[in-house]
Parts: structure tokens; sequence; C-alpha cells
């Protein structure tokens, strides 16, 4: 995903070249920068599902599913077979979201957010990088502002207002920039429909973005985190009106009131947490690099360390019925944990770089690197072959 690991960096490293943090590209106007206003191309059902795929939604009826180059795929519940669906946009795709089984929300790389009102046949584009631009040169200089007062009225014995000063037109600079020559580059990793209708997307250096309109108009509330770092926020949980971000370098946020306030909530591990869930107890899960995984009662004021067997980097997870516990990773692993923290590692024989998992229509089915895949895995020689695995 970015310079240093985070979660779509490592679950796409090596893998595709085409997609790196910053695209280079020279662009003048938002009309010129091509991957984001180009739509996704249409291809056959037996390539869509061959294509990187990252994250999934799980609607009463059908699944869908997003990744590479704008590929949105959706499968009803009574089908094996995939669907390719309308989309506005090339981009990579990192997350989804429904608030409804016809309204939901898909956010990726270049700050792309998209919405459907069909269940995900069709998708338009609410907000993108340019917008994003746009919210970040605004806030520097409302930032600017404010800190020039503050030096003029107060002073500033200790240099720090002036330090901020200086960082703020420091970012200032590169927004405009960003705007005026080389265009945007900074991807969105996850987003999430809270309890109250609000919509909460995350993403690199410290990107925090809300809309209390389902979706028309967008806020930059990044200063609402202690992070002055600009750490990578890479995922988001909710429970009720709980909220937790987890990110890079052992960072993690967690508020009470729907996104209103935040506290750090950092977990005893200073590595970057790329995943997280709330289980049906309410309990927070949340892990990330060399197979960490930690549990909390108390939304990340204490933390269990779940001890693990897998060493791969953990990207996502969800929690049964029955109170186990599903997460993925890289090299095919698939951790089962019961719900005495008893933790059983499989690994899938394709060894996939897992994205996501969920269940659906009696079956646990994955999206990876290398598009679909399903545990236990299916042996069938239509699959094998259909997975480029013989």
């Amino acid at each position: 995903m970015r310079l240093s690991p985070t979660r779509f960096g490592l679950l796409l490293s090596g893998v595709l070249s085409t997609f790196a943090f910053a695209q280079e590209t020279d662009v003048s106007s938002q009309q010129g920068f091509d991957v984001i206003y180009a739509p996704a191309m249409q291809a056959s059902s037996e390539l869509i599902i061959k294509n990187p795929l990252i994250a999934t939604a799980k609607l009463t009826n059908r699944l869908i599913a997003v990744g590479s180059h704008g590929n949105i795929i959706t499968r009803e519940i009574d089908s094996n077979t995939w669907q390719q669906a309308n989309v506005p946009t090339s981009v990579l795709m990192t997350s989804i979201d429904f608030e409804s089984d016809t309204v939901g929300y898909a956010a990726g790389h270049h700050g792309v957010i998209l919405k459907t009102t069909d269940a995900g046949d069709s998708w338009q584009r609410v907000f993108d990088g340019f917008d994003l631009l746009d919210l970040e040169i605004k806030f520097y200089q409302q930032r600017i502002t404010e800190l020039e007062q503050q030096i003029a009225e107060d002073g500033d014995e200790s240099g720090d207002l002036q330090w901020a000063l200086d960082d703020a037109n420091f970012y200032l600079e590169n927004a405009q920039r960003a705007k005026q020559e080389t265009g945007p580059s900074k991807p969105l990793l996850d987003i999430k429909i809270l309890a109250n209708g609000n919509i909460l997307a995350v993403g690199a250096y410290n990107t925090l973005l809300l809309s209390q309109d389902k979706g028309e108009t967008w806020s930059l509330i990044s200063d609402r985190l202690d992070n002055p770092n600009g750490f990578h926020l890479n995922a988001i949980a909710s429970y009720n009106n709980t909220v937790f971000i987890a990110g890079e370098a052992g960072t993690a946020y967690a508020s009470q009131d729907n996104g209103e306030s935040w506290r750090s909530v950092a977990p005893p591990y200073d590595g970057s947490l790329f995943g997280a869930h709330f289980d049906n107890q309410g309990r927070l899960w949340t892990y990330g690099l060399r197979g960490n995984i930690f549990v909390s009662d108390d939304l990340g004021a204490r933390y269990d360390n779940v001890e693990s067997p897998a060493d791969a980097n953990l990207m996502s997870g969800y929690g049964d019925s029955n109170g186990t516990q599903w997460i993925v990773g890289n090299s095919g692993v698939i951790l089962e944990i019961s719900p005495e923290l008893e933790v059983t590692e499989h690994t899938h024989p394709s060894s996939a770089v897992f994205g996501d998992m969920v269940e659906f229509n009696g079956e646990k089915v994955l999206t990876s690197r290398s598009g679909i895949y399903y545990w236990p895995a299916k042996s069938t020689d239509s699959e094998t072959a259909e997975k480029g695995l013989e």
C-alpha cells in the first residue's frame, strides 16, 4: 500500500507491480487523471473471479467483492456464477460496506468513494482524490490562520507553535502542488457505516473522512485523532455506538459516541495492525504483523494477547454464530479461534494472500490476490484448472 508496511501494501507487494502507493502521472486537470474516471473494463465471468479481490460485503441474498481495476462482482445466494457490476472507475477498490440490502459504499485508491442504490449492480462516484485535496487545502489554510493568530496574541516561547505552523505550510504546499501538477495519490483503506448512519472512511497519512448525509458531502476530521506522526489508518470496526480504528506502528483509536470523540488505545505492541472486528459478545479483536492477535473486553483499555502458531501477517477476520473467530492472512493462513481462545492454524493449499473471509450460503468464501477461493478448499478438477493450480 505504501513505502512502509501496511495492510494492502503487504497484501499486494510483489504481486501487483502496476499498483504502487502513488501511481506517477503528469496531470493538470481532473479530466486528465484517467484511472479515476475511466470505467472498469468488462471481462468474462471466468476472468473476473481470478483478478485480485480485496474485501467483501454480504447482503441477505447476495455477496459482493471488490478489487483491482475497479472490479466489483456479485453472486446471488442461489447461484455459483459471479456477475460484474458497472463501475465508473478503474482504481483498486479496497473496502465495501452496506447500510441496507440496496444502499452501499466502496472505497479505494486515489481517494475514490463509490455509492450504489441497487444492491451493487451499478455504482456512482461520490468522492475522489481531487475532492480530498480540496478538503486538505481548506483544512491547512484554516490551521495556518489559527496558528498565526495564536502566535501573534500569546507569543511562542517554546517554539512549538512555530513548528506546527511550519508543518501546516509544508502540508498545504504539498496539497496545492498535487492539485495542480501530480494529482491525488492517497488510498482509502476502509469504509464503514456507523450505527447512527454516518459514514467513516480511513486511509493513508492519518486520513479520516466523515459523511453525515449518505455520501453527498464529506468532511476531513483527521484532527480528531492524536496522530502527530501521520501514521496510516488501516481498518475500521464498529459495534453499536463504539468504533475502533486500527493503524500503523501500533497506533489505534476508539470512540464510544459514533466518532464524535476519540482516544488512543494502542495495544502492547508497536507493529502495524491491519484488521479489526467485534464478535457477537461485543469483544474487540485486532491483528496484524507476524501473526499478532489481541482481544479486548473494554474497547482497548486493556488487551489480552492471543497466542498463535502463525507467523504470517493477518489481514481480516470475523466471528461466527458459534463464537468461533476466523482470521486470515498471508501464505494461505486461516486461523480458527475457539471461544476458549484455543487457536487452530489451517493452511489453504493455494498458499494465497487472503484479504477477507465471509460465510455465504453455507460456505466460507475468501478473497485473495488471485481471486476467489473457498474453505474448506474445493478440489474439483474444474476449480483446480480455474485457479491455475494444476
